[in-house]
C-alpha cells in the first residue's frame, strides 16, 4: 500500500504540473491572440501618420514659424525680399498648394524649409488666408 501511495502522489504531481502548464499556456495565448487583434484593429502608423501629418493645427502659431523660418526671405510682413511677395497669395493658392511649394520648392526656394508636416499645414493655412 505504501507503494501505491507514492504513487499515487507522483500522477498527482504531474497532473498538477500539466494543468499548470496547460493553464500558463492558455493565459500566453490569450494574450498574443489580443495582442493581434488589437494590431489588426489599431494598426501602426506610418509615414507623415506617424509623424504628425494628420494632426490639428489650431494650436501651431503659423505666423511665429514663418517669422522664424520664412521672414528672412518672404519679409516679416510678407512684402517680399529675395522670395516672392505674399500679402495676397491666398487669392491665387489654396492652402494645399501652398503647403506643396513648401515641401517641394519653387522657382528659388529649396524643398523642406519646414520638416514637420503639422508646422506646413499651419502655415500653408495661415498664408492661405491672406487674399
Amino acid at each position: 500500500m505504501a507503494g501505491s501511495n507514492k504513487k499515487d502522489m507522483n500522477q498527482n504531481d504531474v497532473i498538477d504540473s500539466a494543468k499548470a502548464f496547460f493553464t500558463s499556456f492558455g493565459i500566453l495565448f490569450l494574450v498574443f491572440l489580443i495582442a493581434l487583434v488589437g494590431s489588426i484593429i489599431f494598426p501602426p502608423k506610418h509615414g507623415e501618420e506617424a509623424q504628425g501629418g494628420g494632426a490639428p493645427t489650431a494650436n501651431i502659431d503659423a505666423e511665429a514659424i514663418f517669422k522664424q523660418n520664412c521672414a528672412s526671405c518672404h519679409g516679416q510682413n510678407l512684402e517680399g525680399i529675395a522670395g516672392p511677395n505674399l500679402t495676397k497669395v491666398g487669392a491665387t493658392l489654396s492652402a494645399e498648394d501652398i503647403a506643396k511649394i513648401i515641401k517641394e520648392g519653387k522657382g528659388g526656394m529649396p524643398p523642406g524649409m519646414l520638416k514637420k508636416q503639422p508646422e506646413i499645414q499651419a502655415v500653408a493655412q495661415w498664408l492661405s488666408e491672406h487674399k
